[in-house]
């Protein structure tokens, strides 16, 4: 090999071939006086990785199927923004629907349980009157 240097396609300084670039590299190219000094490669910051939280999607289908419809309408909105927000990157935001669905599915089932109670009684209620005023 003669002894000029490798020059680089876009005219910078590099290594000959066969040897790999030192990082972070400084390469001084002068010019009228000024000199600039440019630093190669990066560190990347590392990755937090977040386990998603439960997805409250099916039960929340299942207490508006089941239970109590308005309140369960509003805790699939609530479960699909969840999973979007998480998609999105937006863990809070996530973790914020998340405990809205988680909320409003708990509060269907209770309401839902209510109603049935109420339904009972005045079915019994209902009953006990009409047997009392045939004679039964």
């Amino acid at each position: 090999m003669d002894n000029q240097a490798y020059k680089h396609p876009y005219g910078q300084n590099a290594p000959p071939p066969g040897y790999a670039p030192q990082y972070p590299q400084q390469m001084h190219q002068s010019s009228s006086n000024v000199t600039v000094v440019t630093a190669g490669g990066f560190q990347p910051a590392p990755v937090i990785v977040t386990p998603p939280e439960r997805d409250w999607t099916v039960p929340a289908v299942m207490v508006t199927l089941c239970c109590f419809f308005p309140t369960g309408i509003c805790a699939i909105i609530a479960a699909v923004n969840a999973r979007s927000q998480f998609l999105a990157g937006d863990t809070e935001g996530a973790r914020s629907s998340n405990a809205w669905a988680r909320g409003l599915t708990f509060a269907s089932i209770g309401f839902g349980v209510a109603w049935i109670g109420v339904v009972i009684a005045l079915y019994i209620w209902v009953w006990s009157v009409a047997t009392s005023l045939n004679g039964y």
